[in-house]
């Protein structure tokens, strides 16, 4: 059990340092199905039920979210076809799962039992309470999930952008807001095209004028920036990455010295 809290403990840690590389806020919502195991490898005691289907759950839908956002440069999925009954359906799901997996922590003891499960103290208030951060963080769950199912078979091709500019704004388009990200326009044909960008594909494209790129279609319409060709943009990028290692595997060995107290020395 501690070796897979350490382990938990880790995987928590890449996924911060990720989002603070890339820019995703993604990365960070993503811990959200890894914390229910941390409690429980934190607050296990000899003679514990442990629930090995809240923890397959947990494990499994980690991975898929994960699919959704791991390796992308660039992307736009505001071409996706709309599918509103998959999406909803998705919705259903994973809340249901996510829901399950909450309430077994609870119920265990791995976590506070904050909506009083198999208690007196249960009322509607403390459960709407609960609820309703989850039915907003399940959202951005199902968006992950239904980009991981999008790109399960990408159709690739070339795409030539002429006139390009990449720009800090909302998605929303509004520039000079506190929520901004990273984008990409163009022009190819006569079309203007738009890609959400990481941080790091920002910095590598934003002094380019005309753009070669290989892009691809998902099975529900999604672009996806698939590769860079050109060896000069990841020069631009080297300091940048350098910067990165340093801070990453430093704060690495603080997280796993903290991993070993907590679950050796301090048990």
């Amino acid at each position: 059990m501690a070796w897979l809290g350490f382990v938990t403990l880790l995987t928590i840690y890449w996924c911060f340092f990720v989002a603070a590389t890339t820019g995703r806020i993604g990365w960070c919502l993503l811990t959200g199905w890894l914390l229910p195991i941390l409690a429980l490898t934190i607050s296990f005691r000899k003679g514990m039920q442990v629930n090995g289907l809240m923890v397959l759950i947990c494990f499994v839908l980690f991975l898929v979210c994960r699919s959704g956002l791991a390796e992308l440069r660039g992307w736009n999925v505001k071409q996706r076809k709309k599918r509103p009954v998959l999406f909803w359906l998705l919705y259903t799901v994973i809340f249901l799962l996510m829901f399950y997996s909450v309430a077994q922590a609870q119920m265990q003891g791995y976590i506070l039992n904050i909506q009083g499960w198999d208690s007196e103290t249960m009322q509607v208030l403390r459960m709407v309470l609960v609820t309703i951060p989850l039915l907003v963080l399940n959202y951005f769950y199902t968006e992950m999930v239904y980009t991981a199912i999008d790109r399960l078979r990408l159709k690739k091709w070339e795409l030539v952008l002429l006139n390009c500019r990449c720009f800090l704004a909302h998605e929303s388009g509004a520039e000079k807001v506190a929520k901004q990200g990273y984008f990409l326009e163009g022009i190819s044909n006569g079309v203007t095209y738009h890609f959400e960008l990481t941080k790091r594909t920002y910095f590598m494209l934003r002094r380019e004028k005309n753009l070669r790129l290989q892009i691809g279609t998902g099975i529900l319409g999604g672009l996806y920036l698939t590769d860079l060709e050109n060896p000069d943009f990841f020069k631009r990028v080297r300091r940048m990455d350098r910067k990165y290692a340093k801070r990453g595997i430093f704060l690495n060995i603080l997280v796993m010295a903290f991993g070993v107290w907590l679950f050796w020395i301090l048990k």
